[in-house]
């Protein structure tokens, strides 16, 4: 058992508070979202791109956390008895924890690395070896310098084998995360120039790589990866190899596809096997003979296991087979594009395809740009593996057209000219290879082409959102206000590119966004309207002038370094300022204002585009001379800085209440936010709710008196209870908070209350008294209704932290009804 006490003891740095009880430590928490049991969880207060972690410890504290790393003092006076530590870095607190607790244990410890395969190879490892053994292994693809981590922090006294797979992004994170890992067995699945944006080439990123095994006594490779051999040998790291052409531990005799399996004969020393594999592609092959190479070197004799390997599942990675509109069969591989990953997507469409006819769907292959003969090379193994069809999408693509002889080509600019091309176009019977780099967004081409199923699913339903905005529009006194709609938090978890791409098209006057990755991803999605971002980076001022983007200004400090960088670039940079009125968050002070307008006056790199201020309590009828007394502030400041500077610019302090409560602070722009999404607002407004949440029953269950559901038995069965399990959790973000009977989802028209505690992927619902229920039924998580703001008030929260908890991994469907 691990204590607060051997916190203070491993780690680098001092107590700001000590409360006397030594609580035992079973939970290392980064994310507060996350937090299951708090008496026995360590927060680690990491500092993201968007959040800082410092800034959710109050109200982990009131959710019962006591024990947290922080990196620099904070207010105690909140958390009284609360455990403090502070250190210098927290990531490399987290990283110096766990690989302390990864000694106190001697079990073997297989670490796997590549870049492919890590974690098919573990999850298939953990399928064979955890018949016989107690395995502890990475949750799904957790391989990150904060996922090994988490990772390696499940190890306990009943574990009897270890499997952790490790991934990095540039150089000098391998150092960090074998210092965690430490492996005995270690595996090195390939090299490719998948994710090797942060390397120089490929040499440098799998001399990265070949740090995990430093000090490892064993390590697996294909021989016939001769760049991965040779390092290894270089290095005089002992090896163990499988090959299919040359001396190895374990040769490779005999490979015998069929459209659904493959066989594979092998010789091991004295013993000569079979394994076969429900899978018939490359890809598959190899990772299965990784596998099999672990096995052997871990247990060298045990040969029943070769039975197993007939049963192996399919990892559900990002390379998906899915039934296709008219009998078609999509292969999609939506992740990455890269030469490497496209052969292995190749193969595994030739082993699927059924003798249909094969069209790929393929974007630039951005990994990649700079090879020499790059889509010639694409072209060669388009036509080694049959495919006839080629739909090119970007701007680099087209290089491919002197190549393709009798493949039949077609090309567009971006995804939204493929996906409008796509409603003309009749696929039947064929097989359809989508294939593409992140940055396409090729999922909506995967969410069109296949065949609808009952999935966790978003809807935004554009219609509605053009009606709530027609309603606001009402609402304006003078029509020639200009209107700002805010798309942060990719508007507020509906999808930022599509949302302001329908803005767009509804000639809405700026966007905003939270950061400077927002507007960016805007920009590059082919957004033209004026964007305001409100954190700015002044550090990042060149990437804001090559984006047109325009930047929050609040402080003296803020606008000076502005002046002087853009000053450099002699670019002139557009910029909104931002003045206080009473939220008392950022904003210039009545104080500043003089010296702000000497500042503009005497620079000729920045121009004023709007001055504005933020409204703190707009929708509380109590606090109207509140509101009162801030638009008068502002008035006041605004016009002292227009005369100041000469000229005004816009004015804008109202936010979606505002609108319509406080009429005459509408100035000469408003700003419109989580209110055109119909929430938050007075019923006279009759705005729709956009949104509504679906997902479907996975389970249907009949329990008796006595019986318990979910962790912590927290819902006890009193008389008979007809359940059901449904496809969504806390991972999805549906909040933990709604649990034990706080909410009710609505199933054929009937509220079916929450029983328990909400799982990560799972919830568990009373319908004892639905009938007509099955499995695949839908189930309404909001809505109409219940609406979303329901499902707040039941979580103890507001509709804000509902929209943008909404995982990525909820699929958005946008209509118009």
């Amino acid at each position: 058992m691990v204590t607060i006490q051997d916190i203070g003891t491993v780690l680098e740095g001092r107590w700001l508070q000590k409360n006397s009880a030594d609580h035992p430590i079973q939970v290392l928490l980064v994310d507060s979202r996350q937090m299951q049991h708090p008496e026995s969880t360590l927060f680690f207060a990491l500092k993201g791109v968007r959040q800082d972690g410092h800034n959710f410890i109050e109200s982990l504290y009131q959710s019962g956390v006591r024990n947290f790393i922080v990196d620099h003092p904070i207010d105690l006076l909140p958390i009284p008895e609360a455990n403090i530590f502070l250190v210098s870095d927290v990531l490399a607190s987290l990283q110096k924890l766990v690989s302390w607790h990864r000694q106190r244990f001697n079990i073997p410890v297989i670490g796997i690395t590549g870049s492919n395969g890590k974690t098919v190879v573990k999850e298939w490892l953990n399928q064979i070896l955890g018949t016989e053994y107690h395995v502890v292994k990475s949750p799904k693809s957790y391989n990150s310098q904060i996922g090994v981590p988490l990772s390696v922090w499940q190890l306990n006294e009943q574990a009897d084998l270890a499997i952790f797979e490790a991934g990095i992004s540039q150089p000098g994170e391998m150092k960090n995360l074998e210092e965690i890992i430490r492996p005995e067995i270690g595996i090195m699945t390939n090299i490719g120039s998948a994710h090797a944006e942060g390397f120089e080439n490929i040499q440098q990123k799998l001399e990265e790589k070949l740090r995990l095994f430093v000090r490892c006594p064993k390590v697996i490779c294909c021989r016939d990866h001769e760049d991965i051999f040779e390092a290894l040998q270089r290095k005089d790291i002992p090896l163990f190899t499988w090959s299919f052409t040359r001396d190895a531990e374990i040769q490779v005799e005999i490979i015998d596809r069929l459209r659904a399996k493959t066989t594979i004969g092998y010789t091991f020393g004295s013993q000569q096997g079979t394994i076969t594999i429900p899978f018939s592609d490359d890809a598959s092959i190899e990772n299965a003979l990784h596998c099999l190479a672990a096995i052997k070197l871990f247990l060298p004799t045990l040969t029943e296991l070769d039975r197993s390997f007939e049963h192996l599942l399919p990892i559900a990675m990002r390379l998906e087979a899915l039934e296709g509109v008219n009998d078609c069969l999509i292969i999609n591989d939506v992740y990455n594009a890269d030469l490497e990953s496209l052969s292995v997507a190749l193969a595994f469409a030739n082993f699927q395809s059924h003798q249909l006819n094969k069209t790929i769907i393929l974007s630039d292959l951005l990994q990649q740009a700079r090879e020499r003969d790059l889509y010639q090379r694409v072209a060669q193994q388009l036509h080694q593996h049959g495919f006839t069809r080629l739909l090119g999408v970007g701007s680099q693509i087209g290089q491919i057209k002197p190549f393709l002889g009798k493949i039949q080509g077609s090309f567009f600019a971006d995804t939204a000219t493929l996906l409008k091309a796509l409603q003309e176009e009749v696929f039947s019977h064929e097989l359809i290879l989508i294939k593409g780099a992140r940055y396409f967004g090729f999922e909506k081409v995967t969410e069109q082409l296949s065949l609808k199923k009952h999935q966790t699913v978003l809807e935004v339903n554009l219609a509605a959102l053009a009606r709530n905005l027609k309603n606001f529009e009402d609402c304006l006194i003078d029509k020639n206000v200009k209107m700002m709609a805010m798309v942060k938090a990719a508007a507020y978890g509906s999808g930022g590119i599509e949302i302001a791409r329908f803005l767009e098209s509804r000639h809405i006057d700026y966007l905003a966004v939270a950061y400077l990755d927002e507007g960016v991803e805007l920009r590059k999605a082919g957004i033209k309207t004026p964007i305001m971002v409100l954190n700015a980076d002044i550090n990042s001022l060149a990437t804001m002038i090559t984006y047109r983007l325009e930047p929050e200004v609040f402080s003296i400090f803020q606008l000076g370094a502005i002046i002087k960088s853009v000053g450099y670039s002699q670019s002139k940079l557009a910029i909104h300022l931002k003045l206080e009125t009473g939220m008392n968050r950022l904003g210039f002070e009545f104080g500043d204002i003089a010296t702000l307008c000497d500042m503009i006056k005497q620079s000729n790199c920045v121009e004023v585009g709007s001055i504005f201020s933020h409204l703190a309590a707009s929708e509380d009828a109590a606090e109207q001379a509140f509101t009162q007394g801030q638009i008068t502030r502002f008035k006041d400041m605004a016009q002292q800085v227009s005369t100041a500077i000469g000229f005004k610019p816009i004015w804008h302090i109202a936010n979606s209440n505002a609108i319509v409560q406080y009429p005459e602070a509408q100035f000469d722009m408003v700003r419109i936010g989580i209110g055109m999404y119909g929430i938050g607002m007075p019923a006279q407004m009759q705005l729709e709710p956009v949104h509504t949440l679906t997902t479907f029953v996975s389970q249907i269950k009949n329990l008796a008196k006595g019986d318990t559901i979910g962790y912590g038995r927290k819902e006890k069965v009193e008389k008979t209870l007809k359940t059901a399990t449904i496809a969504i959790g806390y991972a999805d973000g549906l909040i933990r908070k709604a649990g034990n009977r706080r909410y009710a989802v609505v199933i054929n028209g009937q509220k079916a209350p929450i029983i328990g505690t909400i799982c990560m992927d799972m919830t568990m619902v009373d319908v004892t008294d639905i009938e007509n229920i099955e499995i695949g039924t839908e189930v309404t998580v909001f809505g109409k209704d219940p609406t979303i703001s329901d499902l707040a008030l039941a979580a103890d929260t507001i509709p804000y932290e509902v929209f943008t908890n909404l995982s990525g991994r909820v699929k958005r469907i946008y209509t118009y009804d």
